[in-house]
């Protein structure tokens, strides 16, 4: 049986989902490295839309992905031997479109894959951030901070609009208050 990993996730994903046709986007932490901040990850993010997520589950069953957890806008799987899990957030078709406009191509381990724009990785962390600030402060809110002041953010033309969008002003407020903290590091 072969070892699924990273290259192998990265490889179905490239090739057997694109060729079904299914738009497939790249997010989370893999994301946010690709966009500069560097981070350890235990699973592989992807955006699809909703009512692909059968074709999805048919490839990854085929590729040896036998442990799945379907949820009302996520779908987990792993394999056995696996440390990697590969999850699959459902989104709506005008959401995708909307993704898929700005989207990057990018080379990520040598696969050619669909990472979202700064902006818009952004908003889905500013988004997960303000649904439940005590689980995803120690993620999300680090991924905001270090990619807002490694690509040199403005907090109010750039930050505050996207927490206006998909936050709060709490949102705002934890944001502008890390970013400072790390700009006086």
């Amino acid at each position: 049986m072969k070892t699924i990993n990273l290259d192998t996730i990265l490889d179905i994903v490239s090739r057997q989902i694109s060729a079904a046709g299914v738009d497939c986007i790249l997010i989370g932490g893999f994301a946010v490295n690709y966009h500069g901040y560097t981070r350890n990850t235990l699973d592989v993010d992807f955006m699809i839309v909703a009512d692909q997520l059968e074709a999805v589950k048919r490839i990854m069953m085929r590729a040896g992905f036998t442990n799945i957890v379907i949820e009302e806008n996520v779908a987990f799987f792993s394999a056995p031997g696996s440390p990697l899990r590969v999850d699959f957030l459902r989104i709506d078709h005008n959401t995708m479109r909307e993704l898929l406009a700005n989207v990057i191509n990018a080379t990520v381990h040598g696969y050619e894959v669909k990472v979202p724009s700064l902006k818009d990785l952004l908003a889905m962390k500013v988004f997960a951030l303000s649904q439940d600030v005590d689980r995803r402060m120690g993620k999300d809110l680090a991924d905001i901070a270090y990619l807002s002041v490694l690509h040199d953010l403005d907090l109010e033309s750039d930050i505050r609009p996207l927490c206006g969008k998909f936050g709060n002003a709490r949102t705002y407020d934890l944001i502008s208050n890390q970013v400072e903290a790390l700009s006086t590091v």
